[in-house]
């Protein structure tokens, strides 16, 4: 049964003309199903053994394994990374806070989310993600996945502000004193991001190890800036990898 409904889907993805990538995507996801016990253990030696640069090109299931999201929750993040991101050759810093901001999010007892996929889908707050569709049709890279590993990390690390929960392309001309902008300039001409005070239990045990005299008029903007392991790539060297 899941022969002929995986070749009546390759059938009608053929008659839309969906590109090569999105229907290698979903005929993987079809055919691979949830993954046992033996291949999760086997997805984590993989991980374990493996140096960055090898990672960085490991199949979107392992990568997802090792941050503790599924395959599908991973994927979608990594399209939104993608689409809200700007390109920079030297270094992806824009898309790893991007995802640090999603992550911070999730934590945070401001927000009525708690599924990465559920911060996502909130309405009005990620013009990328389609209101009736509750998806995003941007193709993912190399880049956003290796972005989404490098945030949990400096979250996982208490390495990144945890008040950090918002971000867009202009700015934040000061209007509004419930925000203190984290940046004063934005990354590759991409994102501003910004703090917001809060005081909920993630928040204030976060800040007791990562900043304990943390207040909105200590905030700097970042220096250091977040590579992919690969180091420098031009434009057309992007891998993308599907947008499902």
């Amino acid at each position: 049964m899941r022969k002929k409904i995986i070749a009546i889907l390759i059938a009608f993805c053929t008659l839309i003309s969906f590109n090569s990538a999105v229907l290698a995507d979903v005929v993987i996801d079809l055919i691979e199903g949830t993954p046992t016990e033996e291949e999760l253990m086997q997805y984590d030696l993989m991980w374990q053994y493996a140096d960055d640069e090898t990672r960085y090109y490991m199949s979107s299931k392992v990568k997802a394994r090792a941050v503790g999201l599924s395959n599908k929750e991973f994927k979608f993040f990594a399209r939104v990374v993608e689409a809200e991101g700007r390109f920079c050759e030297d270094d992806i810093t824009d898309k790893v806070l991007i995802a640090c901001v999603i992550i911070n999010r999730t934590n945070c007892s401001k927000f009525p989310t708690r599924t990465i996929t559920s911060t996502l889908q909130r309405k009005n707050q990620f013009a990328v993600v389609n209101p009736k569709t509750h998806n995003c049709t941007v193709s993912r890279t190399l880049d956003s996945e290796w972005a989404i590993i490098e945030a949990y990390r400096l979250i996982d690390n208490y390495l990144i502000d945890c008040h950090m929960v918002f971000f867009n392309s202009i700015g934040f001309g000061g209007t509004s004193s419930g925000y203190t902008r984290y940046v004063d300039n934005s990354y590759c001409n991409g994102n501003y991001f910004m703090c917001i005070n809060c005081d909920c239990k993630h928040c204030s045990e976060y800040c007791e190890i990562y900043d304990p005299e943390w207040s909105t008029r200590t905030i700097e903007m970042i220096s250091p800036r977040y590579e992919r392991p690969i180091g420098h790539i031009e434009a057309s060297e992007i891998v993308y990898l599907g947008s499902r």
